[in-house]
Order: C-alpha cells, then sequence, then structure tokens
C-alpha cells in the first residue's frame, strides 16, 4: 500500500511539471517528427496526448537506423561469412523494413499534410518491396508532400552497379500529372516543390511531360536518365524550376537548356556525368554554373549567367590544361564572380596559360588553393593582371609541412605593377607560413586603393551547391604563426590607409 502511494504522489509530481506536454500540439509534432520512429512510438506511450500527436507527423523519415532493430542494421551483414548468409540477411531485413513501415504508415493514415518524405534503403526495380515504395509516394502524394528524398543504396549494400536494369524506376505516373489533367495518378494535385533522387532511373513519358511544373529544386545523383528525349521530356515540365543538380548522372550526352524549359532556372550543377559531350545554355534565367567533369563543348547565351565555378583537377594540370577557364573570356565574358579551386600543382599551368587571357567584367574572384610546400606568388600576380577590374579577392589556402620559422623573402618576386580596381582582400587558412605572409604584403604595396584586408586562420571550405564551411585553427596559428604574421602585415598596413583585420 505504501508503495502504491508512493507512486501515485510521484505521478502528481511529474504531471504538475510536466511542460513539454503543455507546449502546443505543432511544437510537439515537430519534436517527435524529429525522433527516430521506434523512438517516437516509446513516447506514445507516456500519454493518450502524445500518442494523438505521434499519430501527426510532419515528416516521414524512413531509413534502417529510424525503422530497423539493431540487429537488422546494415552493417551487421559482414557478420556473415558465405554470400548465402549475406544474400538471406539482406532478404530477412528488407522484409522487417517493409513491414515495419507499412504498419508505421497504417497508424498514421489521419495525418492531413506531410511536408516531407525520405527513404534511404536499397530497392531495385521489380523487387520485394519496391511496388511498397510506390505506395509510400503515393500515400505523400496524397498528403500534400512538398518534398522527396529517395537515395535507393545504403553504404553498406552494394547491390548493383548504376545503369543496371535492375535499377528502380521512380513513378513518374504518380507524382505526374497528363496532359490537359489537374491530378496525377496519386488522385490529387501535386504539391512537390523539391525532389532528390540517387540510385534510380528517372524516364518521364510524353504523357506525364507536365508532371514536375510544381517543382522549383531537383537534386540527381547517380540516376539512368535513360535518353535524351527522356531529358527533353523532363525538362520540358520543369516550369517553375529554380535549382538543378545532375550528378554522376547517365546515359546523358547532349544537355541542352533552352527556351521555353526552364524559365526560371537559377542555378546549375553539372558534375562528373561521365558521358556528357555538349553543354548548350540559351537561357534568359541562369545565374549561377558549377562545372565538374572533363572537358566538353560549351554552347552558352545567358545574359544573366555571371557566377562561375570549376575545380581544376591534378589529372588537368599533368596535361597543360586549364578546362573550362581557358574557355570563359569566351563563352562567358560578362562573368562577374568566379570559384576556383587549384590543385597542388596549377601555379606553373595558370603562369604558362593564363598570363594572355582577360575576364573584362569580373569583379569578384575566389580561389581555393593547396599547396605541400610554398604558395605559389607568381600565379597571384598573373590572375590580378588578367582581371583589371577585380574588386574583391579571396584566397583560401592550403599549406602543408612548410616550417613557420622561414623567413620573409623578396628576392623573386613578380614584377611589381599596379591595380586601380582592388579593394578587399581575404585570405582564409593562414597559419604564418613566409609565403603566405609574402602574397599578403605583395597585394598590400600593388593595390593603391584598397580599403580593407582580412587574415583569417580558418580555412574557408568549398562544400558545394553554393555552400561554404570553415575548418578548425591549426596549433601552429596559435604557437607563432599569429605573432609573426602581426610583426611583418602591420608593419607594412601602417604605412597605408588599408583597414587590417587579423582574426
Amino acid at each position: 500500500m505504501k508503495n502504491q502511494n508512493r507512486k501515485k504522489r510521484r505521478e502528481v509530481e511529474c504531471n504538475k511539471d510536466d511542460y513539454i506536454s503543455k507546449l502546443p500540439n505543432s511544437i510537439l509534432c515537430n519534436i517527435l517528427s524529429s525522433l527516430k520512429v521506434r523512438e517516437g512510438v516509446r513516447t506514445s506511450t507516456l500519454s493518450s496526448k502524445w500518442e494523438h500527436i505521434y499519430a501527426n507527423p510532419t515528416n516521414l523519415i524512413l531509413d534502417g537506423d529510424n525503422i530497423l532493430k539493431r540487429d537488422h542494421l546494415a552493417s551487421n551483414v559482414w557478420r556473415y561469412q558465405t554470400e548465402e548468409q549475406r544474400s538471406k540477411f539482406n532478404t530477412d531485413r528488407t522484409l522487417a523494413f517493409v513491414s515495419n513501415v507499412n504498419e508505421y504508415l497504417s497508424n498514421v493514415e489521419q495525418v492531413q499534410k506531410i511536408h516531407m518524405l525520405s527513404v534511404c534503403f536499397p530497392f531495385g526495380n521489380n523487387s520485394y518491396g519496391s511496388s511498397d515504395l510506390d505506395e509510400w509516394i503515393r500515400f505523400a502524394m496524397k498528403k500534400k508532400v512538398e518534398e522527396i528524398d529517395l537515395f535507393l543504396l545504403e553504404e553498406e549494400n552494394h547491390l548493383i552497379a548504376p545503369n543496371d536494369a535492375s535499377l528502380h524506376v521512380f513513378p513518374c505516373d504518380i507524382v505526374g500529372n497528363k496532359e490537359g489533367a489537374s491530378e496525377g495518378a496519386s488522385g490529387f494535385k501535386s504539391s512537390l516543390k523539391c525532389l532528390r533522387l540517387a540510385h534510380c532511373v528517372l524516364a518521364p513519358h510524353m504523357s506525364y511531360n507536365h508532371g514536375f511544373s510544381t517543382l522549383t529544386t531537383m537534386d540527381l545523383f547517380l540516376v539512368d536518365l535513360k535518353s535524351e528525349v527522356h531529358l527533353r521530356f523532363l525538362l520540358s515540365s520543369l516550369r517553375n524550376l529554380e535549382w538543378l543538380g545532375l550528378f554522376e548522372c547517365y546515359n546523358i550526352e547532349n544537355l541542352v537548356i533552352e527556351n521555353p524549359f526552364c524559365q526560371k532556372l537559377k542555378y546549375l550543377n553539372v558534375s562528373l556525368c561521365q558521358q556528357l559531350k555538349k553543354l548548350v545554355l540559351h537561357n534568359t534565367s541562369l545565374e549561377t554554373l558549377e562545372y565538374k567533369g572533363r572537358e566538353v563543348e560549351l554552347v552558352f547565351d545567358a545574359p544573366r549567367l555571371t557566377t562561375f565555378y570549376s575545380p581544376v583537377s591534378d589529372t588537368s594540370a599533368c596535361h597543360k590544361k586549364l578546362w573550362p577557364i581557358l574557355k570563359l573570356p569566351t563563352v562567358l565574358p560578362q562573368m562577374e564572380t568566379l570559384i576556383l579551386q587549384c590543385s597542388c600543382f596549377m601555379g606553373k599551368v595558370i603562369e604558362n596559360r593564363l598570363s594572355a587571357l582577360t575576364f573584362p567584367w569580373l569583379r569578384h574572384l575566389e580561389v581555393i588553393k593547396a599547396t605541400a610546400v610554398r604558395q605559389d606568388l607568381g600565379w597571384v600576380a598573373i590572375i590580378l593582371k588578367t582581371c583589371p577590374v577585380l574588386r574583391r579577392l579571396e584566397l583560401h589556402l592550403r599549406t602543408y609541412y612548410c616550417c613557420i620559422e622561414d623567413e620573409v623573402s623578396e628576392s623573386d618576386w613578380p614584377e611589381k605593377f599596379s591595380h586601380e580596381h582592388l579593394k578587399e582582400v581575404v585570405i582564409t587558412g593562414v597559419r604564418g607560413h613566409s609565403s603566405e605572409i609574402e602574397i599578403a604584403i605583395y597585394l598590400l604595396r600593388i593595390a593603391p586603393v584598397l580599403e580593407k584586408m582580412t587574415i583569417d586562420p580558418s580555412a574557408k571550405v568549398y562544400l558545394g551547391k553554393g555552400k561554404w564551411g570553415h575548418e578548425d585553427i591549426l596549433e601552429d596559428w596559435s604557437n607563432k604563426g599569429r605573432e609573426k604574421v602581426h610583426k611583418h602585415l602591420n608593419q607594412e598596413a601602417n604605412s597605408s590607409t588599408v583597414e587590417l583585420l587579423i582574426k
């Protein structure tokens, strides 16, 4: 009896301080949607209110870690010695995954709105569970889903090679509306705004070429586009698309984006599409292009395309090519912003090939430059000469295996000249190496209208897709680098009106 009374008192005390349950349903719903499914099921037993909230998720996150028990996680496949045992394990976990997802969705049928459907699990074409996956997509479309993210191959499950006939075929008929129809095969008008696909086939037919008109973002990774005819059907439907990414996609030799297709497209990223031979852009809305891959034919008529990103690989350096930078002054003379990622050996290539070019309108240049020994000063001078109206220069440096105690030297500096437009310089990743300091001093001396120079020990890193990050500050900076940089640059800046900021 005493134990029961004590338990009741604890329950009363807990209810008094249960601030979480007092939160509005919308906030509780967001909290529970961020939990793993199996964790959310446990929380639903805490109160009748939480059980109701759990049945109204805003996001459906369906992956192995979220849905399966620990014994069925993909990493466990390597415990089995034979291929037959591993195959049985994968079959059993697929059965469990499909069963658990179907049971979960049956408990959330009353939900009115789903913001996102995310599925990360290996599914092939006509394999077990593939029809269930299509039904999950249909369910989400009925619930007015705005974002679908399908990644149909897990890291631990090396199932099939891309371009294999066994890749799951994305159900365009479910998402797409037939021409002249207001609804797709899901029975509801599409609310889809963002579509991310990986390891599948995307091949819309003519009858569904109006099916993706609501999309603003499409991100495709290792996707088989089947043919240029299917790609043309797809592009013709993307009337509201603003962001398009094609990463290692297949069956695409000629990418042609021209009016009236993709009339609102602002950002295009084409990366490592090995079969691509020609990139044609006749578009009046495109503002930013990222390209990474083999040398292809470029045909541009894009008056608003002013920002370009390109990595220059070691392979290009070995062949003495600076692709595609050498093409840009001709095909993209109006370019205003260039992000150039160089390898360790690109200094000499830039000196040999870039000096004859001119970027007449380039105002903002960012260079990511890694080197093992010293940063080259020569290519900095050449780049500035090719960009006569440049106003902002950012150098994101990586210098390895170099002694910080080296002395600053001016003996082999390039010939001094005057750059009349450079107003701001940012140098990140500085550790205090002499070659880094020499670059900063050189820029201070050749830019008479320079207003501000920022030295940042935290290296700025380009993450792709227009996003940047920062690396941790290295120990060299705290021990010796900062003091050395202060000594040399403060002395140089004091003789000018430049604002010097050393972070």
